[in-house]
């Protein structure tokens, strides 16, 4: 395998776990470490993380490596906010531009919730023809992706408030949809504080 594609292999794989919770919050990410884990030197794994922490995916710091980010209540308001406001500007055309492929429907459907948050997140995308627009809901997306979990454990109800957005995108009821997004990340905001405190290891003090 070519060195172009071992690192966006281990890109990939990495990515993914990081998305997935798989390390816990403010945990090390150590290139050596992983290079065993994912069966690669510490070269690509290193070019991978640094990828991954331009994307905003990781934290980094000067001589201090690599690590899972420690997500803290100002962060998720921020990242709620910010969520809402691009999903704001994405339906504000009210139908998708006519150069871009259909809205994902039914038969794309997750089972799991983050990954039907994404997948309705990312339509929305669609409906605008800015690409700076849509590049910017895909990383919200993906840096969102690992706590999402930790939502529905918070709160089951947000499992039917994302159905509901499914079915106005669906049937393009723009009002009801630009409604339910708001509302949706108002609810968001407003349990921000208990979703931090449920990503935290059980033996992490609360100081």
């Amino acid at each position: 395998m070519s060195p172009g594609a071992t690192m966006e292999r281990v890109y990939r794989e990495l990515k993914a776990r990081i998305m997935n919770g798989a390390f816990a919050p403010g945990e090390r990410l150590d290139p050596s470490v992983l290079a065993r884990d994912l069966g690669a030197s510490a070269t690509p794994v290193r070019d991978a993380l640094h990828r991954l922490s331009g994307e905003r995916i990781i934290d980094s710091w000067h001589q201090e490596g690599f690590r899972q980010p420690i997500l803290t209540e100002a962060d998720l308001h921020d990242l709620y906010h910010w969520a809402a406001s691009l999903l704001t500007i994405a339906l504000q055309s009210q139908s998708p531009d006519p150069r871009l492929p259909d809205i994902p429907i039914g038969d794309q459907r997750h089972s799991d919730y983050a990954g039907e948050v994404a997948r309705l997140f990312r339509a929305m995308a669609w409906l605008s023809e800015n690409r700076e627009l849509r590049f910017a809901l895909a990383n919200m997306v993906e840096r969102s992706h690992v706590f999402r979990g930790a939502e529905l454990r918070i709160d089951p109800g947000c499992r039917a408030a994302i159905a509901a957005i499914d079915e106005d995108l669906r049937f393009r009821r723009w009002s009801a949809l630009r409604a339910k997004v708001t509302r949706f990340h108002h609810r968001r905001i407003a349990l921000a504080g208990r979703v931090v405190a449920e990503m935290r290891p059980r033996e992490q003090p609360l100081g």
